[in-house]
Order: structure tokens, then sequence, then C-alpha cells
């Protein structure tokens, strides 16, 4: 009987069998490089019938899940960028694919689907959530191309129980008193950067100097670093969306600071990172000296990523209009800005009232 296995990086089916030869004497044979399973079967019956010999297999023709899975994953491949694709992965090989591994997809219940979701109590509202809706996409593409039925609809979410978490950032106080403690030249300027721009990490560690107009005072954001990579410690990628790629204002102090930093280096190509050199900083270095200084400055500790909302809250309260802060921040959308930010604006009912003054 022929078995079956998947091997290599790329978890490619083969199959492997004893071939009957013309003299009356046996060989191993092996067929591989097969997306699926049902693929793998397919090639070794059509072998077999080629060579006038006896089918010792039959097709099932029922689609397993693991198949499902991989004809999903290529699917994938082709279509969002591969730090996506590598996050995807991760999630999917260590939360649903272990569950549902050697299922007949038809076989699946509502029920299977639930206690699978039961069986992430352990994580967070949003990470749980997230691995729901990933299955989700998977049982919508087979529903697309493979005629199986959607159950998802059929499951109840989770319900988020979790208490509302306080958005986290500082106020010009706390920064001011922050980078006081800062004893390092070119941290202190990404960490004003940071405060300033409100850019992502990711695009904040991509820029070159090719990316900074010191006479205009801006920076031009088309790139990213990401670490969700696995042939490198880090890629340069595109950034989160097309509205991320933007030029924003500095202030003309960072500017100028930036542009003495620059000049005091023995290398000034136009390629190098500006916050690392050949490469950029990385995530344990910062990570560590960020969390050293708050210590010594004695503010609150907050994330990097809270340097977005540190910079919203600012031009907020200075009055800066919900659509260009949206803008400054690379959203989407206004109404992902609005949604994450409106607690922060003023309240004009005095305005609206007095609008309608003598009427």
């Amino acid at each position: 009987m022929p078995s079956y296995d998947q091997r290599g990086k790329d978890k490619l089916w083969s199959v492997r069998f004893r071939e009957k030869l013309r003299d009356g004497t046996t060989q191993n044979k092996r067929l591989s490089g097969y997306r699926t399973k049902k693929e793998a079967q397919r090639a070794y019956v059509e072998y077999m019938a080629e060579q006038g010999s006896t089918v010792e297999d039959t097709i099932d023709n029922r689609l397993l899940f693991d198949d499902l899975l991989a004809d999903y994953l290529a699917h994938q491949r082709t279509r969002i960028k591969p730090s996506s694709v590598y996050s995807i992965e991760s999630k999917i090989n260590q939360h649903i694919a272990p569950y549902f591994a050697g299922r007949i997809v038809d076989e699946i219940t509502p029920r299977d689907v639930l206690a699978w979701q039961q069986s992430l109590e352990a994580y967070s509202y949003k990470y749980k959530t997230g691995l729901r809706t990933q299955l989700s996409s998977i049982y919508k593409f087979g529903e697309r191309y493979h005629d199986v039925k959607n159950i998802m609809s059929r499951v109840e979410g989770f319900r988020n129980l979790e208490p509302k978490k306080e958005m986290q950032f500082w106020t010009p106080e706390e920064f001011q008193r922050f980078i006081a403690a800062v004893d390092e030249p070119l941290y202190a300027l990404y960490f004003r950067l940071l405060y300033t721009t409100g850019c992502r990490k990711g695009e904040s560690l991509a820029l070159t100097w090719a990316d900074i107009d010191f006479d205009a005072a801006k920076i031009s954001i088309t790139k990213s670093i990401t670490r969700k990579t696995k042939d490198a410690p880090y890629a340069v990628t595109t950034p989160k969306n097309n509205a991320s790629i933007r030029n924003v204002s500095i202030p003309q102090t960072l500017s100028a600071d930036l542009r003495t930093w620059r000049e005091s280096l023995d290398q000034r190509a136009d390629d190098l990172f500006v916050f690392g050199g050949d490469d950029p900083f990385t995530d344990r270095s910062l990570d560590r000296r960020f969390a050293e200084w708050c210590k010594q400055s004695g503010v609150k500790k907050i994330r990097l990523h809270d340097f977005r909302h540190s910079c919203a809250s600012v031009l907020i309260a200075s009055g800066v209009s919900i659509v260009a802060v949206s803008r400054h921040l690379g959203h989407s959308n206004i109404e992902q800005t609005l949604n994450t930010y409106s607690h922060m604006m003023p309240s004009d009912a005095d305005k609206m009232r007095d609008a309608f003054s003598g009427f």
C-alpha cells in the first residue's frame, strides 16, 4: 500500500510505494511535490495506470481540513505581504491547525468550533477574536472555492468581559522629564521624532537619511521595518496601508539636530538607517534602554506605540483639526481617528448653544 507524508520546508505531499518491475523484482518509488494529499493520491493512481499496474489506492474525495488550510495559505501568499503571511501562519500553526488536523471538513460541526473557542479562554479577548476571524476566513475561502458549508455563522463569537483599558499617553511635561534622562544623543533624537510625528515604530526604524528634507523640516514615510520574517532578523517592507505613505512635518529644532548628528558621522550615505546605521535599532536594545530611562526619569511606563497616542493628544489639545491629525498619523480613514481619539476632543456644547443665539 502507498504511504503519504509531507516533506521539506514547504510541507509538500509525497507518496511512497513499492513498484513491480518487468523482471519480477520490486523497487521503492516516490512521487513528490504536491500541495495536497489528494493531488498526491491522484498522481499515484495516474502513475500506476501508465505502468499498467493494479491500483492499490482509492482517492478520498472528502476534503481534509489540512488540505483546505494548505490551499488557503497558498492563496494568501499571492495576495498579502510576506510579513502578514508569517503572522497568519504562526497563529494558525499554533492554535488552529493542531485542533482540526486530520478532520474531514464536512464532518466538523458547530459544536466542534465552539469547543475550540472554549479552549482559547486563557487568551485575551482581542487575541482570541483575531483567531476566530482567521478561522472564519478559512471557511469563507472553502465556501468560495471548495463548496464547503460555512458553519461559522452558527457559532456565537466571544463576549468582551474585560474592563476597558484607559489609553496611555505622556503629557508634554512628562515627555520633557523623560527626555532629560536620555543620555544617548541618537536615542534622544529617536524619541523626539516618535513624540512629535506619531510614527509607528516600524516606520521610524525604516527611515534613511534620504527620507529627511532638512530644509523643509519634513520626513518622507514610504516603508517600514518588520521582524516577522523567517530568514533574516528584519525586512524592509511597505507601510501598513496606502494612507501610511505620507510626508510629515517635524519641528525645526529636531530637523537641525538631525542634520548636526548626520554631519558628525564618518559615513553619510543616503541609504543608511537614521537610527542605527547599517542596520536599524534592535527591538531588544530599544526596549531595554527605554525601560531604563523611564525608571530613571520617574515617569509612568508606557509602550512605544503609546507615543502615537501622546502625539495625537498634544495635537488635539492644541486645536489641530481631526482631519489633519488623521493624515499626520497615517490612518486609513478619519473614522479610525475619531473612534480612537474622540474622547480627547473638547466639548462643543457651549459653541453649539451660542451658534443659535438670537433665534
